[in-house]
């Protein structure tokens, strides 16, 4: 990938699992056009913008081993290493993957990267080795007004994603906002709707605000003890 997912954040991110009802059949893919180029500052290149779904072809090869320096090492603590994939795709717009989320067989996947974007489609697997990618598909991360955020409002740096069922919460860690998806309004073509944060987390330094997010199941009231109050959901 143009912009490599950090070792730590990929082993974080595949160890949750996706529930079914986050994924449904993906939508087919409304064209293969070319992100647009947004202008960066003077000395730093430009971002390119997804405006619209597009279908992507994504070529990959065999990571063989997750140490580079000692192929036979394949324990890390409690994990395995079983398989890895180096990724390349002529699709603009493909790279700088943030976070990612896989269903409960470890197929299907989605995930966001860091300009505004969805990627979604299927793992192939040859055995219990990756050996690719399928069905691959970018759509724009659209706003409540139904356009994409990158385009209306400037926003991108798509951190984090957290789900709950069908609710997918995305993280922006360079404005400091939460945008909730109701997958059930159509997938990644549903509005995001920003959700409130505490004063302190709207002040954090620019570039310097939440890396991830995790979704923690409300506390069941029969569950807790005897005279202890906790805050509402």
């Amino acid at each position: 990938m143009r912009s490599p997912v950090s070792r730590r954040h990929f082993l974080r991110d595949v160890a949750a699992g996706l529930s079914a009802a986050a994924l449904p059949h993906l939508a087919q893919a409304q064209g293969a056009s070319q992100p647009a180029l947004t202008p960066g500052p003077p000395g730093r290149p430009g971002r390119h913008r997804v405006d619209e779904p597009a279908a992507v072809e994504v070529n990959a090869r065999p990571l063989p081993s997750f140490d580079i320096r000692d192929r036979a090492r394949v324990r890390f603590g409690s994990l395995e290493y079983r398989s890895g994939l180096i990724l390349t795709s002529s699709f603009a717009g493909f790279g700088g993957l943030s976070a990612l989320r896989l269903d409960p067989k470890g197929e299907r996947f989605i995930a966001v990267s860091d300009q505004g974007t969805w990627f979604t489609g299927r793992i192939l697997y040859r055995g219990r080795d990756m050996i690719g990618l399928d069905d691959v598909e970018a759509a724009p991360l659209l706003g409540a007004d139904g356009r994409p955020i990158t385009a209306t409002r400037g926003w991108y740096d798509s951190e984090s994603l957290a789900l709950d069922g069908s609710i997918a919460y995305v993280g922006l860690e360079r404005v400091n906002q939460v945008l909730r998806y109701d997958f059930s309004k159509g997938f990644t073509r549903s509005r995001g709707e920003v959700v409130p944060l505490p004063p302190a987390a709207r002040k954090l330094p620019i570039n310097k605000g939440l890396e991830a997010l995790v979704f923690v199941p409300k506390v069941m009231a029969k569950d807790l003890p005897k005279g202890r109050r906790w805050p509402a959901r």
